[in-house]
């Protein structure tokens, strides 16, 4: 019993891993969502819009901005969280007040690294 278990777990994970791409499959006819207008004029004031995040990813990223797809937006006035396609990668990116970053990065996370 303990090895048809084992087997069991291991042809399962292996599954599962094989199924996760790193890669975004869009349908044709994807269309992006929209955000808030009201948050977005706003927003504007600080270039920190949708379109500077747009910007942003196409630099970061080296590619042109028609290659970053948005999957889904949340964002209020004082910060966002973005999902993104860029150039068929999905990516994380977040906005604390007028600033993007990575999901992951943490921007009070400083290492002083000429003492």
């Amino acid at each position: 019993m303990k090895k048809f278990l084992t087997v069991v777990v291991i042809v399962v994970s292996t599954m599962t891993f094989a199924q996760q791409t790193d890669k975004c499959d869009l349908p044709k006819n994807y269309h992006e969502p929209k955000p808030d207008k009201k948050i977005q004029s706003w927003l504007k004031r600080g270039d920190a819009t949708i379109e500077d995040l747009r910007k942003h990813i196409a630099v970061e990223n080296d590619c042109d901005e028609k290659d970053v797809i948005f999957l889904r937006i949340s964002e209020q006035k004082g910060n966002g969280t973005y999902s993104v396609c860029v150039a068929g990668k999905p990516m994380k990116y977040k906005r604390m007040g007028t600033v993007f970053m990575g999901a992951g990065e943490n921007p009070f996370d400083v290492i002083n690294s000429d003492k």
